[in-house]
């Protein structure tokens, strides 16, 4: 028998049998196949445990880390939300703020044109009246305002005149109060008057006669004042006037001081309302210290007791 050969025999229950032949070298090969194959499979299956025990661990994980993402989003999304909510209330109120801060300004600004719009009618009102008065005074004593319109010599902008009607009054009685500033309008001296205007009798012979002034009573030495703007036409002396200045202002009018101690201002020279022009006195044909005064329109007397009576209406300008 060859020793590098098995002889196997397997028989049956008919007492048949069979006989196999196998080399010693095979069987080994196939022996040690099968041990390397078992040792293979059980440290596949061990590493396969492991692996599903990680695998587990992981998904364990996996769902932890899920629940909390799930849990943290839906904090953030309702931090979220509520901050929203108070942004939109907060803008709402702002708004609402606005609206009403709107409201009052409106209001305020609505007041205020009010009250320009009182203001403005009342300056109106007020100037107007202002006019009038004027205007009536510059009546009873028959001054007349004399503007010369010359439309080849003007010229500006055009303005529709409602919309410049305060312009207009301003402008009428700037030009009203200029003129009267100009007039001889009160008293040169501030004292009793002693003899009136118009007939009398004289106060030398007693004979009737006609005085073209008013005398007033005063003491040597006191001021004599213009009455209105003017240039003095005359400063000089005669037997009858004695030391006398004549002032010629506006529109024909000239005003008479005589009977002076002295006389302060010179020909040519421009004097103002209220300006000494000269010291009372009883130079000339007079019987005592006083002031004889004329107003003279276009080389006429008149009364000047009716441009004296708009003293105190000058005075409360």
């Amino acid at each position: 028998m060859n020793e590098n050969t098995f002889h196997i025999i397997i028989t049956g229950e008919s007492g048949c049998g069979r006989t196999l032949l196998v080399k010693k070298k095979s069987l080994r090969t196939v022996l040690v196949s099968a041990v390397l194959l078992i040792l293979l499979l059980c440290i596949g299956t061990v590493a396969g445990l492991h692996q599903r025990k990680d695998l587990l661990a992981l998904e364990q994980q996996i769902a932890s880390l899920t629940l909390s993402i799930d849990g943290e989003g839906t904090d953030a999304v309702s931090q979220l939300s509520n901050a929203l909510t108070e942004a939109r209330n907060e803008l709402t109120r702002v708004e609402l703020e606005k609206i009403q801060l709107a409201k009052r300004y409106e209001e305020e600004v609505d007041q205020l044109k009010q009250n320009q719009t009182e203001l403005f009618e009342g300056s109106i009102s007020r100037l107007d009246e202002r006019s009038k008065i004027i205007k009536t005074m510059m009546d009873q004593i028959g001054v007349k305002i004399e503007v010369e319109e010359d439309p080849n010599h003007s010229g500006g902008l055009y303005v529709d005149p409602d919309s410049m009607l305060s312009d207009k009054l301003i402008d009428k009685t700037d030009r009203y109060l200029e003129l009267v500033k100009k007039l001889p309008l009160g008293r040169p001296i501030n004292t009793k008057i002693s003899s009136r205007y118009g007939r009398r009798s004289d106060p030398l012979n007693h004979k009737k006669a006609f005085h073209f002034g008013v005398d007033f009573k005063g003491r040597t030495g006191d001021k004599v004042a213009a009455t209105g703007d003017a240039v003095v036409k005359v400063s000089s002396y005669n037997k009858g006037m004695g030391k006398y200045v004549i002032l010629k202002h506006v529109n024909g009018y000239e005003t008479l001081y005589a009977h002076m101690s002295k006389r302060l201002v010179k020909r040519g020279q421009k004097v103002t309302r209220g300006q000494a022009i000269g010291l009372v006195g009883n130079t000339g044909r007079s019987t005592g210290s006083h002031l004889h005064y004329e107003v003279h329109y276009r080389n006429k007397t008149v009364n000047p007791m009716k441009f004296m009576q708009v003293s105190k209406l000058l005075s409360s300008k």
